[in-house]
């Protein structure tokens, strides 16, 4: 139905004459009972008495007038808040990423997006990979860093940095002595793995890793973040992988080894995107994504913490406004 009709409806029910609600609505009196009759025809009953100089309503129409001011209450409400939501996410981006993968990024991604667009607002989300997938097709966050490959419709994605995975082990553990470890050597060993649910390309790469070298690695528990994992392994329960930038988070007793393979295999980090968001506030955190994750000069670190590989990205940086 025309929200028209309900418009004219209400101003004649109440002004209670069709000459006076045709001026409050700019038009002429002919329109006016024109709509009003196609709409009680709309309607199946009469919605007005009719009798010599006065209108009345009937029943029906006291019940009619009711719920079209309802919505149309209803319809300016959306539009404002539709309206309001426009304006707000000009200036804000929402991001969901996988707990340990914040340190490496947003300690220099934030501060420069403050630096160049003092008015952006972001917000943060620790998801599991499937949950940012979904977040991501619902609309509630705008990017998510996550381990790729991301076969999705709809959705693309840049590589951040490469992950290269290490053992993390207690500094006490036999393997410790060794600078390289063999894949063999770690499958004779209980390891805290990534749950497949919450971190299905993480598990299938740890997985590959596994058949390329013709083992399989001993589950001794699942994990659903770095820090639970790192917590396994403090209780002399085994050993975990983690990329090899999660190093920040490791406690002096623990000590990481490279696995004994050539070349050492890898693992990107993406970005991950809708195509069709046009947001500004993303478009302007793509944009600075090359610059603040530029990789430092190589300098020795004491964990052998390699630096972070060069992030592949083309942008452009409009400092202060955001891109349009």
């Amino acid at each position: 139905m025309d929200l028209r009709y309900l418009r004219f409806f209400i101003a004649v029910a109440e002004e209670m004459n069709v000459t006076r609600a045709a001026e409050r609505l700019h038009t002429v009196q002919p329109s006016v009972s024109r709509q009003i009759h196609r709409l009680e025809e709309i309607v199946g009953v009469p919605l007005f008495r009719r009798e010599k100089h006065r209108l009345t309503l009937t029943e029906a129409g006291v019940v009619f007038l009711r719920e079209s001011r309802a919505i149309l209450d209803h319809v300016s409400n959306a539009i404002e808040l539709a309206r309001q939501s426009a304006r707000s996410s000009i200036d804000h981006v929402s991001i969901g990423f996988i707990l340990g993968t914040e340190s490496p990024i947003f300690s220099r991604l934030v501060p420069r997006l403050r630096s160049l667009y003092p008015k952006l607002q972001i917000s943060y989300r620790s998801m599991s990979e499937p949950e940012m997938l979904a977040a991501l097709d619902n609309k509630t966050i705008n990017a998510a860093f996550c381990a790729g490959p991301i076969d999705h419709p709809g959705i693309t994605s840049e590589c951040v940095l490469h992950q290269k995975v290490v053992v993390v082990l207690p500094s006490d553990h036999p393997l410790a002595e060794l600078k390289r470890i063999p894949v063999a050597r770690l499958a004779e060993v209980p390891l805290m793995l990534p749950s497949s649910a919450t971190s299905p390309n993480y598990v299938a790469f740890i997985n590959q890793v596994a058949k390329s070298s013709g083992v399989q690695f001993k589950l001794f528990m699942e994990h659903d973040n770095v820090l639970s994992a790192l917590n396994a392994v403090s209780f002399g329960s085994g050993a975990c992988l983690i990329p090899d930038y999660q190093q920040g988070f490791l406690p002096d007793h623990f000590i990481t080894r490279s696995l004994e393979l050539e070349p050492q295999p890898t693992l990107d980090l993406l970005v991950v995107y809708r195509k069709d968001d046009k947001l500004p506030a993303l478009k302007a955190l793509l944009s600075v994504m090359q610059e603040c994750l530029e990789p430092p000069p190589a300098e020795p670190q004491e964990k052998n913490i390699p630096p972070v590989s060069k992030p592949r990205f083309s942008s452009t940086v409009n400092h202060g406004k955001l891109p349009k």
